[in-house]
């Protein structure tokens, strides 16, 4: 099958060198060209192409603009062609959210005018991404979007009315959205794990698992805070309290036969836009903040972005281990994202720094340009770990390679240790898995439903060293789950 590509640029001279590149191709074929966003938006309706080539600064719209605009209307797999600079970085990293799920530098300097320098590399992207998951692409846009200003609501209960009532009360708020309903603790719980809402209100009485049980497993692995609603308190009040104990952080009485449910509103509304896990919630005893003794270790490339920032928010600031990230993307480029992921998420995200410490809650991605490697030294008793960057040859063709961080950490935290492959080109990360799978690390790999490239999870799956495939709600998971299962080893 012949690949259609609508290729999208201000510069006359910049589609003429990209339409020739692909048309040198007889797996590519042009079909048309665009000078700016409205122009694209209107000719990647009327064409239909396979694939969009995207410059970013353009007249009348945007790339941006245009990227949102497709999305939204007939999803198309869209590539994104960057110039190599801070600010092309920011908007690319912004369009990569938008929708868009690749991105080329076009080059600089010198050879401004010879895109030929990136050609292959530009024909196996536009290949690459006409097999691209782009239903998953648009299922995600939302997550990958700045932080909502409502407060999302999970409600548990096994009530059909308490729920109504509930859900008809928060309706009515611009600020509040009702995002789950459970009618069992034990729903309650899959719901908190899958969707992360801000707030969970919780009935004790519930078939399967009561809320107090669903409290202690929610709290287990999120900082979500909790607010009690249930009613005969007398009877429940030594669960009530029980609750409150293991990190509930507040309690309501359920109105009374008497009462009208309308007379709770300004009470309800009130405690659910101030619930805050931190200021009201109880620390657990196992949270240590320090150095890490376990690590989980991601790598992903095309399409990575995107399911980075819907993976990274689901880790709790809580967690008992470090997370090193490699994310195939040039220099400039890798900070944008780590500093979009840092918004984004509980933990600290951070692009790493030479001899930076791996510690509990905190992510480091791998600068552009440059490997990261993992090594240890032992500081008065314990055993800390550190990061190493290094601009050794390319492995696979890339730098930083997910097969050379991988490989480290594992000699370095041997059983301590999680590896998951996320979407991407190509097999980078699949023989290292092999690695931590050996060391007595656990590894996981995302599913092909949920994947927009395939290619590195099924390399990695195909040489049988993977434990789990994974949809990618689950992941974290996951992860966290065999995360504290592993012993905490110190040196002396």
């Amino acid at each position: 099958m012949v690949v259609r590509v609508l290729v999208v640029d201000d510069s006359a001279l910049m589609r003429k060198l990209v339409t020739d590149i692909l048309s040198d191709d007889p797996e590519l074929e042009v079909v048309g060209t665009a000078y700016d966003g409205k122009q694209a938006v209107d000719k990647a309706k009327k064409l239909q192409p396979d694939v969009i080539t995207m410059d970013v600064e353009m007249p009348v719209m945007n790339g941006i603009e245009a990227v949102k605009a497709i999305m939204a209307s007939f999803p198309t797999p869209i590539i994104m062609l960057s110039a190599l600079t801070s600010k092309g970085a920011e908007i690319t990293v912004t369009a990569l959210s938008a929708g868009a799920i690749d991105f080329l530098c076009k080059p600089s300097g010198s050879i401004s005018t010879d895109l030929g320098t990136i050609g292959g590399e530009l024909k196996a992207k536009v290949k690459a991404a006409a097999k691209a998951n782009i239903k998953r692409v648009s299922s995600m846009i939302h997550k990958t979007g700045p932080p909502s200003s409502r407060r999302r609501i999970l409600i548990a209960d096994d009530s059909d009315f308490m729920r109504k009532m509930l859900k008809d009360l928060f309706s009515h708020e611009s600020d509040l959205e009702v995002i789950g309903e459970a009618l069992t603790g034990k729903d309650a719980v899959e719901l908190a794990n899958a969707h992360l809402p801000d707030v969970i209100i919780m009935d004790i009485e519930m078939p399967e698992m009561n809320g107090v049980k669903a409290t202690l497993e929610i709290l287990k692995h999120h900082e979500i805070p909790i607010i009690i609603f249930s009613g005969k308190t007398d009877h429940n009040m030594k669960e009530v309290k029980l609750s409150l104990e293991v990190g509930a952080v507040d309690f309501i009485p359920k109105p009374a036969e008497s009462m009208s449910f309308h007379s709770l509103k300004p009470l309800l509304l009130s405690r659910v836009r101030g619930a805050t896990f931190e200021k009201e919630g109880k620390k657990r005893s196992r949270h240590t903040v320090g150095s890490s003794q376990q690590a989980i270790l991601i790598g992903c490339s095309t399409g990575g972005p995107q399911t980075l920032a819907e993976l990274i928010p689901r880790f709790p600031r809580t967690l008992q281990a470090g997370i090193l990230i490699v994310q195939h993307m040039p220099a400039l480029f890798t900070k944008s994202l780590a500093d979009r992921l840092d918004k984004l998420s509980s933990v600290t995200v951070k692009e790493a720094q030479e001899g930076d410490e791996i510690v509990n809650g905190v992510a480091l991605l791998a600068p552009g340009d440059f490997h990261m490697t993992v090594y240890e030294n032992v500081v008065d008793g314990v055993r800390k770990r550190f990061i190493s960057l290094n601009k050794g040859e390319r492995v696979h063709g890339v730098r930083p390679s997910v097969d050379v961080m991988f490989s480290s950490a594992a000699n370095v935290f041997d059983e301590g240790m999680v590896g998951i492959i996320l979407t991407g080109m190509g097999r980078d990360g699949a023989h290292a898995m092999g690695l931590i799978k050996a060391k007595g690390g656990h590894t996981i790999a995302q599913d092909k439903q949920t994947a927009i490239i395939f290619g590195m999870p099924d390399a990695a799956i195909k040489m049988g060293v993977i434990d789990e495939v994974l949809p990618l709600d689950r992941i974290a998971f996951h992860a966290m789950k065999h995360i504290q299962t592993m012993p905490l080893v110190e040196a002396s």
